[in-house]
């Protein structure tokens, strides 16, 4: 691996973690029925993996409930929800995970999670949850758009391809579904008053696994043309959620 991809994951490593220790050293929590609902939500949709034909990597829909935790948590919380999805979508079912590829997952979502909702929160200030649909929707597109650049980024310096190759190969795979989700996750967001608004996440169920099963038998058929032609010619890798690098 080039130098530059170790130096690169070290500093998504180590700001993951200083980010998670930051988290835990000013836990705070409103309602722990609340935070622990969210995060069995959170660990059993990242079970939920769909493999996508020319990608190598998984996705799920657990990025709908982290929306959820980024408007009804606090910060602690939300790393907590982050990581444990995280890990679950890492190792589940998964073919021999190497223990880097398991941190930088785990640090790349926390990131991306974390940036989100401050940067988020830091636009709406005081009136974030008086605007729950633009606070998700605008929240979900930096989380979606983070965790891509930070992957792609990954993927292009430990395997010499074109960052801008990665980027549009996972922005035709996955951004249909990403989108979806997080306009229903605002939309749910908006249908509940702030306190009880993790009972949204049982509402969610009847679209993320309708969904899932979706992009799941899409896959199958098959994926663009656009991406199998460059999958073919230069055999780009990208993930959204666990890192898999070619061995």
């Amino acid at each position: 691996m080039p130098r530059t991809a170790k130096v690169y994951i070290a500093l998504i490593l180590g700001s993951g973690a200083a980010v998670l220790l930051s988290a835990a050293g000013s836990w705070s929590s409103a309602s722990v029925p609340q935070f622990l609902t969210l995060l069995v939500f959170a660990a059993v949709s990242s079970t939920l993996k769909v493999r996508i034909p020319g990608v190598e990597g998984t996705m799920s829909p657990n990025f709908v409930f982290l929306l959820l935790a980024m408007i009804t948590c606090s910060f602690s919380e939300l790393m907590a929800i982050a990581l444990a999805a995280a890990l679950v979508q890492s190792v589940w079912a998964a073919r021999r995970p190497r223990l880097v590829q398991v941190m930088f997952s785990a640090a790349a979502l926390v990131l991306s999670a974390a940036a989100a909702r401050e940067s988020s929160r830091l636009i709406f200030g005081p009136d974030a949850g008086h605007s729950p649909v633009a606070f998700v929707v605008l929240a979900g597109s930096l989380y979606f758009a983070l965790d891509t650049a930070m992957v792609a980024t990954v993927i292009g310096l430990a395997d010499g391809k074109p960052l801008v190759r990665v980027g549009q190969i996972c922005w035709q795979c996955v951004f249909p579904y990403f989108m979806g989700g997080i306009v229903f996750a605002g939309l749910v967001s908006s249908a509940f008053p702030r306190t009880p608004v993790w009972n949204g996440a049982v509402a969610l169920l009847p679209i993320v696994v309708p969904g899932y099963l979706y992009l799941q038998h899409r896959t199958r058929i098959g994926t663009p043309p656009a991406i199998q032609s460059a999958a073919a010619q230069e055999g780009e890798l990208v993930a959204i959620g666990p890192y898999e690098p070619r061995h």
